[in-house]
């Protein structure tokens, strides 16, 4: 599971991780199963569904506005994510595994859905 780009909460094909696949199998010589969403249950099926070593790629969280917990309308002002649905957005991630492994430093200490939808965070691990 990743994120690109700024999409504002909507699909945008600019901001897709689906070009990312061909250049994710060249580098790890095995097939990329790429799923069309983050959330939901076809893609709870797809991960589910992998067999030992398979590699599956989510597309982009930040198509859901509750994954930063807002968005922004036509006229570009900010709107608050509903947060029944913030929750049911978190309660799809977690269902899609048991650990997750934050590497990506610089956006470690925001409030995002991916980040912090955990509920039994294992822990903080720094190389200095």
């Amino acid at each position: 599971m990743s994120h690109l780009g700024r999409p504002d909460g909507k699909p945008q094909q600019k901001y897709s991780l689906q070009p990312v696949v061909p250049e994710l199998e060249e580098l790890l010589d095995k097939k990329v199963i790429f799923c069309k969403d983050c959330v939901g249950k076809e893609v709870e099926e797809t991960v589910n569904g992998v067999t030992d070593g398979g590699v599956v790629l989510l597309e982009n969280l930040r198509f859901h506005a509750e994954e930063e917990g807002s968005s922004k309308d036509s006229d570009g002002k900010k709107v608050k994510a509903d947060k029944g649905k913030v929750e049911e957005f978190r309660k799809g991630l977690t269902a899609l595994g048991d650990i997750y492994v934050n590497d990506a430093f610089g956006t470690a200490h925001r409030a995002h859905r991916y980040v912090f939808s955990w509920t039994r965070p294992l822990g903080l691990l720094a190389d200095t």
